[in-house]
Order: C-alpha cells, then structure tokens, then sequence
C-alpha cells in the first residue's frame, strides 16, 4: 500500500507539472496570435508567483518527498489517526446563477482517495448493480444511453424520471455511514472505512481566503472533488437500484440520473414509488421543479401528460430514435459564437495587422480560415475533411473519434444537426459583414464578405494566396452532418470500438465536448 501511495503522489504531482505546462503554451500561443492579428506586441506577461495553500498543495515539494509523505499518511491510516489536510472549496458558476462548492484535497489525501477507490471498488464490483453505469471501470456513457434504449415495450411507453434535490450536496452522512458498516452492501477493511468516515466529514475553507478563512468541517454529502464521493454517492443509491430492479420495466442510473421505463401505468406507479420509498429511508429530497414524473412518450397527445420525448445523458429519445438535445444544441452554438467573435472582432480594437486579409485577387482572410480549422478540430475530434472524405467514400479507417464525433455515433436523426449547420454559416457570414464595416470603420481596409454558399464550399478563398510550397487549405465550413455521417459509418462497421466516450464531468454539457 506505501508503495502504491508513493506511485500515486509521483502521478499527481507530475500531471500538474504537465497542466502548468500546458496552460503556459496556451498563453504563449494567445499572444503570438494576438500579434499576428493586430500588428501590436502583447503586453508583458504577469510575472507567475506560484502560490499554494499549503506545501502538500505543491507537486514540486510533493515530487520530491513521496516517500515520506506515502510512509507518514500511512502511518496516520494504521493508527486510525488520519485526518484529511484542510481542503480547498472553489466554488464554480452554475448555469442558473448558482454556484457549486468542490473541493481541491492535497496532493498527499487525493493519493489516498484514488489508491483505496480503485481497490474498494474492485472488490465491490460485483456487488454493483448491473444497472448502474457512473464510476464503473468497464461501463461508460454509450453502455447507458444502449441499455436504455434497447428496452422493448409492448405499445406504449412510459417514463417516470425523478430529480434529486443537490443530490452530492444533501446525501445524509448517517445514511452512508450506515452503508459503509454494512457488510452485506460493500466489503471494506477496517482501515478503508476510517478513510471514508474521514473524507465524509472533512475540514475545508474557501480557496480565496484559505490562510485566515474561518474552517467549517462537513456534516452532510459527499466531497465533491475526491474521488472516493464517486463510490459513496453509488452507494447512496444501492437500495434504489435493489427496488426498481424488482420492479416490471427497466431502468438506467448514472451517478443520481435515473429514468424508468415500462409499459403500463400501474407500473409506471411502482417504479415512482420506489423513488419516495427511498427518499423516505434515506433522508434524501425529490426536486419537484425539475422531475418529470409519470409520462407517455408518444407523438399524439393521450390520455394522460405525453412527452413526444425525454432526455438522458445529453441525447434525446423518442420513437423515432436518438437525436440531440436542445440543451445540447444551445452549447454548441454558444460555442461556435464565442470562436467567431474571438477570431473576427474580438481584436480589432487593439489593432489590426493589414497583411492578414485582402479582397482583391488573391482573396484570403486568415482569421477567417483560421476559424474553420478551429471549428473543425473542435466538431471532427481533430480529424480532418480528408479523412472523413477518405472514410465515408473509401472505407479508410478513422485515426480517432473523440469529443463531439464520439457523441454523434449514437445519434439516430440528424435534423437538428442540419439546423446547426445552417445556422453556423448564417452566423460566419454576419459576422464576416460586421468585421468588414469595423474594419472600414477603425483602419480604413476591408475583408472578404462571403455568402452562405461560398463559406460551404470553401471557394470564398483563392488559393493562388497559399505558398506553393504546401498543399491549399480546406477553406470549407465544417459540418455537423458531414461528422455524424463518418460517425454512424464508423458505429456501424466497428461499434464502439476506438470510440472515445466522454467521462462523468462532460456528458451532460455537450459544449464542454469541444475541449477534447
């Protein structure tokens, strides 16, 4: 276990070395392209004082010294006197105005957190049940969305989905302590349960204001930002799971998302009420703003609230298949509204370099080209229209298929794809027009002003103006149609295999998809 631990450390420790790395090169890159695009240096940068909370929040100082930190902490474990380091809470915007608290645990403690994760759930595993598809080593997202959608029903289908109220937030630490000292839910060593006890009731301040903050200790939920929360929220669910699966229908749970389907009201009323039988047990609360209940999934209006779909996982089911969600659709778009304006106007104040567009023969735009191509690595997974060309008309197999093109596979019925696609090239082309009026407007020069058209073919851009050194750009719009096609392709003669399915933090915000 020392030896495990010291692992871990090193691994921590050298992928914040990587992501320090990382956000450096971003950095860099930012301002070499602002450079390029106004003809005005970039400011210096603020010079980096690293500052951390605590020395155990450094992987400089956690690098160097895991030997010792892995002996001391499980020291602390053997003699029931481990205690957590003080976390750091960060609290994130949520979508509603909102915010939610996760915690940033010391190198040393999120060590300790993944080494007994992976060995508490292997040996738990199957336990488990078959159902439950969040935090399990050979179940991801695509296994959830499959096993829902392969339930036959017999003429009618009804859904009943339940919200749980700040599910992470509110789970009562008795209940789950209560689990953790059952052996016939999960079977932990003496040393494993004083860990989780300690992590369910562990110490943390605000981030900002950690060295004099006042520090509050948990008393309810799990640690949201440790991975031992993702076992404990499991198996907060577990009598759920036993309920439902003696119930007719099928369900799927992932993490606190359920959605029981069936094909008859009465047992539409059973499986509801396994979810307030066990909300009664538990001490968890039902969000009744945001629960659906009891509905038909039908495209005529019955006798009863008909849904023509429901929504799980970040796709969208009804009879007629998969499709993609409106939520889903409102990200991308904001996504791709924040690209244009970034590379089409976001600059032009500060300065404007005139070599980076013409309108006259050679016609370019280099922030425009440089657009699509980020469009198109964000849409394709980084694939290229080559080689969805050279897979969809030649059968030669994809490199990759990850992020969005991970995400289109499944998907059944492209019109809201289509609908995308048409609103991307409407919002290019505006935004091509204003730029050109700013343009004529601040520096007296103009830019390309293309149709809808020109943008989907890629003819708005000459190719004399590429250096005949190289191969021409692909100046075509990206399309969300075009990747789904390759996808579905690529699903249908290889499954999933190779695909890259987004994991627990990603699936339900599609446009995070574009960070892949």
């Amino acid at each position: 276990m020392q030896n495990a631990l010291k692992a871990e450390i090193k691994r921590l420790a050298s992928r914040a070395f990587k992501r320090a790395a990382k956000q450096a090169r971003v950095e860099a890159s930012h301002r070499r392209k602002f450079e390029k695009r106004t003809g005005v240096a970039a400011g210096l940068p603020t010079p980096s004082v690293t500052s951390h909370p605590h020395r155990h929040f450094d992987p400089r100082y956690c690098a160097r010294n895991a030997n010792f930190l892995a002996k001391t902490l499980w020291h602390k474990v053997l003699t029931y006197s481990y205690d957590p380091l003080c976390a750091a809470e960060h609290l994130l915007p949520k979508p509603d105005g909102s915010t939610r608290p996760v915690m940033a645990f010391s190198i040393p403690d999120a060590a300790l957190a993944n080494v007994v994760l992976r060995r508490t759930r292997d040996r738990n595993l199957k336990r488990l049940s078959p159902a439950s598809f969040a935090y399990h080593p050979d179940k991801n997202v695509f296994d959830a969305v499959l096993s829902l959608r392969e339930f036959a029903h017999d003429g009618r289908l009804f859904a009943v989905q339940i919200d749980f109220e700040k599910y992470f937030d509110l789970i009562p630490t008795r209940y789950i302590e209560a689990k953790l000292d059952d052996a016939n839910e999960i079977s932990l060593t003496p040393h494993e349960k004083h860990i989780f006890n300690r992590f369910l009731r562990h110490r943390s301040r605000l981030a900002s204001d950690y060295a004099t903050g006042p520090e509050k200790r948990r008393h309810k939920g799990t640690p949201q930002g440790s991975s031992v929360s993702l076992l404990l929220a499991n198996l907060a669910n577990d009598d759920l799971d036993t309920a439902l699966s003696t119930e007719a229908g099928k369900f799927v749970r992932f993490a606190d998302d359920v959605v029981a389907l069936c094909s008859t009201y009465e047992q539409a009323q059973q499986l509801e009420a396994c979810f307030h039988r066990h909300c009664d047990a538990s001490g968890l609360k039902i969000n009744e703003a945001k629960s659906p209940g009891i509905a038909i999934i039908a495209n005529t209006q019955q006798e009863m609230r008909t849904y023509g779909h429901f929504d799980y996982l970040g796709y969208r089911f009804s009879t007629s298949g998969l499709s993609v969600t409106n939520k889903a659709a409102r990200r991308i778009k904001s996504r791709v509204s924040r690209l244009t304006h970034i590379y089409l106007n976001q600059y032009l104040l500060a300065g404007f370099n005139t070599s980076r567009t013409s309108v006259t023969s050679p016609v370019y735009d280099w922030d425009l080209l440089g657009l699509i191509y980020e469009l198109r690595n964000s849409l394709y997974g980084g694939l290229s229209e080559e080689e969805l060309r050279s897979f969809v008309e030649g059968g030669r197999r994809l490199t990759s298929m990850k992020g969005l093109m991970g995400f289109y596979c499944l998907i059944d019925e492209p019109a809201t794809m289509r609908e995308i696609d048409g609103w991307m090239l409407s919002t290019v082309r505006r935004a091509m027009a204003h730029r050109n009026r700013r343009l004529g407007t601040l520096h007296g020069v103009s830019c390309p002003t293309p149709s809808n058209r020109q943008l989907a073919t890629g003819e708005w851009l000459d190719v004399r103006a590429w250096r005949d050194d190289e191969p021409p750009p692909d100046a075509r719009m990206p399309s969300l149609v075009r990747g789904w096609r390759a996808a579905r392709k690529h699903y249908f003669t290889f499954g999933l295999e190779d695909v890259q399915a987004p994991d627990y933090n990603r699936y339900s915000d599609i446009g995070s998809l574009f960070d892949y």
